[in-house]
């Protein structure tokens, strides 16, 4: 079955808004056996949405469209499928007694305006909104679904969870799974390679995405078909094969966050680690405390940026920095065993490095960074080189710095 999700809204076209919704959207569709081909947006004139329209209905069996079904005179979604269905818009009662419920609660009248809000077209049929005023519409045209929903997010999602997905999952055959495996210290490219065998022999139902990011590869095996046992099976039994060949640099068997494997390992030992970092800027430590439960094993961490506070708060000596420089090997091995011993816990790890896009030399280039880790008998230091602009070297050395910490942990 094909989907295609379509979000209205001129913001999000010029980049003033980022669109949640649809990754959203098609992370919860795939599970219940809708495979989405499209995902596209539109800005907010009658034509665009039109097009659109012809277009999903000729090559799709479900549109989900969110955006423009506010109060304000630039939300046209609901006139526009007017003039396209050949519709008017009528009164629906149910609709109204939400409106009203919304204002009750905060003791506000009704305007003509928000009344309006209850105005649907004739050949739809409202879908509650149980947090604001605005319901989702459900159109069915050419044995294509049209779903169409307000553009806020925790609203949009409670209409499609609550009264969309239900009625979407009895309408799908297609049983769908997916395992994911969390690959660290290898490349993409070599990863392919190593593999190569099993995608080759891979069966019709299963298939393999990888998806890099800042250090790590997820890989994705995913299996779809009618037979949930026989897709189960064959999931096992590549996933298996998979982790043969990797070993070590399969860090997670589902789909975890470094710091989440991090933290699962300090949690299991009953360890702690603390952070000193200086052209991160405190990256780590959010990484760190994103995770439940890190207050465990994380009591702190230092962001030392000058080299007087390098000084005064870590004891780095201001002779070793102005003759080896803040990023070096000697610095980010003394930050670490000083954080450690500071907040007295069984890691430490430190990182320095210029982020750019100034400030970089000619034997130290921007996107040098050095970090360090210690566990109080064995330091372990790694320069890398990153080319990245700043947001990116920033976060690719947060979680370069976790992934070093990991390997100290298991060593």
């Amino acid at each position: 079955m094909k989907a295609e999700i379509i979000t209205i809204g001129d913001e999000i076209l010029i980049g003033q808004v980022i669109d949640t919704n649809s990754a959203w959207i098609g992370q919860q569709l795939n599970p219940l056996g809708w495979d989405v081909t499209r995902i596209t947006t539109i800005s907010d004139t009658a034509s665009a949405i039109t097009k659109s329209l012809d277009n999903g209905i000729n090559n799709s069996d479900l549109i989900i469209m969110t955006g423009g079904l506010g109060p304000t005179k630039d939300d046209i979604t609901k006139k526009t499928l007017c003039t396209y269905f050949g519709v008017d818009l009528i009164f629906d009662e149910t609709a109204f007694k939400n409106v009203e419920r919304i204002f009750n609660h905060l003791k506000r009248e009704v305007t003509q305006v928000n009344r309006d809000q209850a105005l649907i077209p004739a050949n739809a049929k409202a879908l509650q909104n149980n947090f604001g005023t605005a319901p989702g519409l459900w159109f069915e045209a050419n044995n294509c679904i049209i779903i169409c929903l307000p553009g806020v997010p925790y609203e949009m999602k409670d209409i499609l969870s609550n009264f969309v997905f239900p009625q979407l999952k009895k309408r799908s055959s297609d049983i769908v799974s997916h395992r994911t495996l969390v690959v660290s210290g290898i490349p993409e490219s070599l990863i392919s390679e190593q593999i190569e065998s099993i995608e080759l022999s891979l069966p019709a139902e299963l298939k393999i995405a990888y998806l890099p990011n800042y250090g790590v590869v997820r890989l994705r095996i995913s299996g779809k078909g009618k037979d949930a046992a026989k897709i189960e099976a064959e999931l096992n039994k590549t996933v298996s094969s998979i982790e043969n060949i990797l070993g070590k640099h399969v860090i997670a068997n589902s789909d975890k966050r470094i710091e989440e494997v991090v933290g699962d390992l300090l949690s299991i030992r009953k360890e702690s680690v603390s952070v000193a970092e200086s052209c991160t800027g405190g990256f780590v430590a959010h990484l760190i405390t994103s995770t439940p439960g890190s207050s465990a094993y994380f009591p702190g961490s230092v962001v030392t940026y000058s080299y007087e506070n390098k000084t005064e708060v870590l004891g780095v000596d201001a002779e070793l920095l102005w003759n080896k420089g803040a990023v070096s090997q000697e610095v980010v091995e003394k930050m670490a065993k000083a954080v450690r011993l500071k907040n007295n816990t069984d890691y430490g790890v430190a990182i320095s490095g210029i982020a750019g896009p100034s400030g970089g030399t000619e034997d130290k280039p921007v996107g040098t960074v050095w970090m360090a880790v210690t566990n109080g008998t064995k330091t372990q230091s790694k320069v890398y080189h990153l080319k990245g602009d700043r947001r990116q070297n920033i976060e690719r050395s947060g979680n370069l710095a976790l992934e070093l910490l990991r390997q100290i942990i298991l060593a």
